[in-house]
């Protein structure tokens, strides 16, 4: 009766821990020198919350919701003594609406290659780099 009562409880522990949040997709940092200043770019989008945060220099001075059927998503701050924006494109979250909006939505974003999720990063409206989530 112990190893039954055990094996239940080993069995729903593994269950459980295979349905919980796996957390934001992190996008890979990406360093550029503007006006010799060192400038380190990184974000998170957690696919649950629909929220996409950018940080510089570890510091979060972006952060968005993408709004209904809408992958794009433009962020805008000051950074110290820096005007820094980001045009955001991801293709996972119309992929992701499902039925027959989702399907179309992945027709077009592959007849236009622009399936990627990713952030055009720019410093003072130069484009300086881009962020792959």
């Amino acid at each position: 009766m112990k190893i039954a009562s055990l094996s239940a409880l080993t069995l729903a522990l593994l269950l459980t821990a295979c349905a919980s949040d796996p957390g934001p997709r992190m996008a890979l940092e990406k360093t550029v020198e503007v006006d010799g200043t060192v400038l380190k770019f990184n974000g998170s989008y957690h696919d649950k919350k629909n929220i996409l945060i950018l940080s510089v220099n570890g510091d979060p001075i972006m952060q968005g919701r993408f709004p209904p059927y809408t992958p794009t998503q433009n962020l805008k701050a000051n950074y110290k003594d820096f005007a820094v924006k980001s045009h955001c494109y991801f293709g996972s979250v119309l992929g992701k609406q499902g039925g027959a909006f989702g399907a179309i939505a992945g027709i077009v974003q592959s007849s236009k290659s622009s399936t990627a999720d990713k952030c055009e990063l720019y410093v003072n409206e130069k484009l300086v780099d881009n962020l792959y989530f």
